[in-house]
């Protein structure tokens, strides 16, 4: 063999069978399989679940709600109450979120707490809230929706250098996302002074002049006031004692009709009398005597009356027609909870329409009947404290009514002189509220 080709097969059995460079492009492939594929995926799923994001927020509190979620989680938790507590007692307004909050949280309870009725939440006002004691009592609460944004920060960590830049940009809802009827906002109280926080059974209005005069009790308990501000505020009007006297220790109603309460002669019933100028007294019974009538309105046709025993919250409520006898007068349970309204409450008679409002620790709920208790309205919130957090600790709920004309007060009244409170005004029979 020729000496050339000699070396030349020498140097063929010596070369490697992979280059170097060969094994360095493999090592690199590897390790960008290794490090980047599950930076992709990542990247992948924060775009899957910013939009999941945006959906449930959509879902839960309506066309703001992506937005909140995002960037103010405060606010958005404040309008989840709000359209927890405007609910119906037996609706689940999260029902159709609850797929999503699984998926962004992987908590069962989560899930849970998006499937319940709105009743079984304490902020409602109902059973749970009375069974509730303090931050650490028993019943669902608002905290239990909680969906943050948690995940999507540790995806964007993850998805680096796919995703730069945050994930406040991927958060956009899809085309077919439900979306909430975004909650009205309630009216803000205005602050009234004046008027006593203790309930009476008769309190009874006048126009004098252009202002009203407020007789409230009777005989020794009598107290008289006087508005210039169609009710916001209230003074001491002992000058006008003798003009009250025309109507006060009555429930007074137009065309010179009255109701009185009563006891019967063997004191064992209260009885109710109704005075007008173009009959004599008529008098029916109206409960047994230890029932206590805690509130009272009228108009011409008829009394209504709000009765509970001292030591039960149950409330017994009676219509009497003007010269007609008593009967039972049925109010609505809270839909699908077969819960009757308690005590503490207030009823009023306005131009016919019987407006019942219900406080349920914070919350006061309004219903209103045109037709003597035969159909009424949804329960509707007209004031709910957690929305008023600047309200002073001490002042009271707003839950009792008072009509002055066709103008009816939701307020609550004053534990001391020159208390301030908060007031609200309906000039529809309660059917809205708003700011005096």
């Amino acid at each position: 063999m020729p000496l050339a080709q000699a070396q030349a097969s020498a140097g063929e059995v010596a070369r490697p069978p992979v280059r170097i460079r060969t094994l360095l492009v493999v090592a690199l492939a590897i390790t960008v399989v290794v490090w980047g594929v599950p930076r992709a995926r990542a990247a992948w799923q924060l775009q899957l679940s910013a939009r999941t994001l945006a959906d449930y927020g959509l879902c839960m509190v309506g066309p703001t709600g992506p937005s909140l979620l995002r960037d103010n989680p405060d606010q958005f938790r404040r309008l989840v109450r709000r359209r927890l507590v405007a609910a119906a007692a037996d609706e689940r307004p999260f029902y159709d979120c609850a797929d999503q909050a699984r998926e962004l949280t992987d908590s069962v309870r989560v899930e849970h707490a998006h499937l319940t009725d709105a009743w079984d939440f304490v902020e409602y006002g109902g059973a749970a809230a009375d069974g509730a004691t303090g931050a650490a009592g028993t019943g669902l609460r608002v905290r239990d929706l909680t969906v943050t944004t948690r995940r999507l920060a540790e995806l964007t960590e993850q998805a680096w250098p796919f995703v730069r830049g945050g994930y406040t940009r991927l958060v956009r809802p899809s085309r077919s996302a439900s979306e909430a009827v975004h909650a009205i906002e309630p009216a803000v109280p205005a602050l009234g002074r004046g008027l006593p926080v203790w309930r009476a059974r008769y309190r009874a209005v006048r126009r004098l002049g252009k202002g009203h005069v407020l007789a409230v009790g009777s005989t020794a308990n009598l107290s008289v006031l006087q508005s210039v501000d169609r009710g916001l505020t209230w003074r001491p009007a002992p000058s006008q004692r003798t003009f009250a006297q025309d109507f006060a220790g009555r429930c007074p109603a137009k065309q010179d009709r009255a109701y009185t309460f009563g006891l019967s002669d063997d004191d064992r019933r209260t009885t109710v009398t109704s005075l007008g100028p173009d009959a004599h007294a008529y008098t029916v019974g109206l409960a047994p005597a230890e029932l206590t009538v805690f509130a009272a309105a009228c108009d011409e046709r008829a009394l209504v009356v709000a009765l509970r025993r001292d030591d039960s919250k149950d409330v017994t409520f009676k219509l009497c027609p003007f010269r007609g006898r008593c009967r039972n007068l049925p109010v609505p349970n809270f839909a699908g909870v077969n819960a009757a309204p308690r005590y503490p409450l207030d009823v009023a008679r306005v131009d016919g329409t019987t407006v019942l409002a219900v406080s349920m620790h914070g919350v006061v709920r309004v219903t209103s009947s045109r037709d003597d208790g035969v159909t009424w309205t949804p329960y509707a919130v007209a004031f709910d404290r957690a929305e008023h957090p600047t309200l002073h600790e001490d002042a009271a709920t707003p839950d009792h009514l008072l009509a002055i004309g066709s103008r009816l007060l939701l307020y609550a009244g004053a534990t001391q002189p020159n208390q301030p409170y908060p007031v609200l005004v309906s000039d529809n029979g309660g059917a809205s509220w708003r700011t005096p």
